[in-house]
């Protein structure tokens, strides 16, 4: 089953946890591959970026595609 990124965008991030991380705001596709390499997220305004173990950069997250467990009405993590 095909996944169009426009029904995707906007999701909730949530961790191992179930707890919310923030909003899935873009990816990040690899050129040679074709494949999605990062999910990028937009955190939530009450957490510390630096108690979380990605890239944060000007607001977002960047999120190694390995890390999602599964995407169904939210986007959730291993971590």
């Amino acid at each position: 089953m095909a996944i169009f990124a426009n029904e995707i965008f906007g999701r909730d991030v949530v961790d191992s946890h179930n707890e919310k991380l923030g909003e899935l705001r873009d990816f990040v596709i690899d050129k040679l591959s074709g494949s999605v390499t990062q999910i990028v997220v937009k955190l939530e305004a009450n957490l510390d970026p630096g108690m979380l173990p990605w890239e944060y950069r000007n607001g977002l997250l960047n999120i190694p595609i390995d890390d999602v467990s599964r995407i169904s009405n939210r986007i959730h993590l291993r971590k």
